[in-house]
């Protein structure tokens, strides 16, 4: 039924047909007197003009329709959640409004959808449970059982620590990749640190973690080990601001000896894989950047596969941008507008794509 509901309420033709429809039943309805008490024909007219406003109303307040694109990606033991940001129109002021996907990591069937309000922001997952702030309350979601964990209300701060009580300021996340905390900072000046997973307050700033990681940027495939960039490959400015070339960067001319004197077209990096050696990689057809290839290169350089956005996902509903991206346990996951693809950098293949 959500699939339906998705598609109906992102075709803005089919949605005036339903509208017109219902509103021209319930008009013509309302001229019958089904009857013979006066009182009760009146009663039913007045609830039939009621249900059509109050029909065509409710298409505000309706939060179906498909994604355009996604705002993060959190992979867990067995589910992958995605955040999604949109703005919403209409007749009055935009509304913003937030969902979270749940799907299955194995087949990318999703496993449900949730409204969290007009201001949200995801923190980190750890195994299967996502915390996220849903407007001021902090939120821990079981998303394999689909079930909420617990959640602190923002006057409930001081039932953890006293000197809470006078209040939170604000509320930002403090993720340095291996680790996820929330940094509260108090109406007093202090600030403190909530490890949600822990559920427990924190005094100091948590020390970073050194453990080397993946950076995920569009210029650049790197591997932070907590005291700089390692840059294995890097874009590289040719002839103008959009044509340019993949070169080794600095640390990385242990695994590339040449430079790929191929021009791109605003070129953007997804995963890497050192010990496969295969990269993988996007680049626009035009400059309008409507269109684009994803390639994978071997450490030579040479194409081991290309295929265009469209072959690998698309409807005519979608945007097609990459916008969210993880390579995690040799599978890379990554979204084309409203899509989100499972595949194996070194072959392409892809092993699941899911609408949402």
């Amino acid at each position: 039924m959500t699939k339906v509901l998705d598609y109906l309420y992102s075709n803005s033709v089919w949605m005036t047909v339903i509208l017109c429809v219902v509103m021209f039943l319930c008009v013509g309805l309302a001229f019958a007197n089904p009857f013979k008490k006066k009182n009760l024909n009146y009663a039913y007219k007045v609830f039939l003009y009621v249900f059509a406003f109050c029909f065509m109303m409710s298409f505000q307040f309706m939060y179906y329709g498909y994604t355009s694109e996604f705002r993060s990606i959190h992979i867990g033991k067995t589910t992958i959640c995605l955040f999604e940001v949109y703005e919403r129109g209409g007749e009055g002021p935009d509304e913003t409004v937030c969902r979270l996907h749940v799907i299955d990591k194995k087949d990318g069937m999703r496993k449900d959808r949730f409204y969290l309000g007009w201001s949200a922001k995801m923190f980190g997952i750890r195994n299967d449970s996502i915390c996220y702030l849903k407007e001021n309350d902090l939120v821990l979601f079981d998303a394999q059982n689909l079930k909420e964990i617990y959640t602190i209300k923002m006057e409930d701060w001081g039932n953890f620590l006293t000197e809470l009580a006078v209040g939170i300021e604000s509320i930002y996340s403090y993720d340095d990749a291996q680790n996820a905390c929330v940094q509260l900072n108090c109406k007093n000046g202090k600030k403190y640190w909530f490890d949600p997973f822990a559920k427990k307050i924190i005094t100091e700033k948590p020390r970073e973690n050194y453990a080397s990681f993946f950076v995920k940027k569009e210029y650049e495939l790197a591997i932070d080990d907590g005291y700089g960039n390692k840059r294995y490959l890097l874009n590289d400015a040719y002839s103008t601001d959009k044509l340019k070339i993949i070169v080794p960067g600095e640390y990385g001319k242990h695994f590339f000896k040449t430079v790929d004197s191929t021009t791109y077209l605003d070129p953007f990096f997804l995963a890497i894989d050192t010990m496969k050696n295969v990269f993988v990689f996007g680049h626009y057809t035009t400059t309008d950047r409507e269109d684009f290839y994803i390639e994978a290169k071997d450490f030579e350089f040479n194409t081991k596969w290309k295929k265009a956005c469209a072959e690998i996902a698309s409807d005519s509903y979608n945007k097609q941008k990459v916008n969210i991206w993880e390579y995690v346990n040799e599978i890379l996951y990554f979204n084309i507008g409203g899509f989100v693809i499972a595949m194996e950098p070194a072959t392409g293949k892809t092993i699941w794509t899911s609408r949402l």
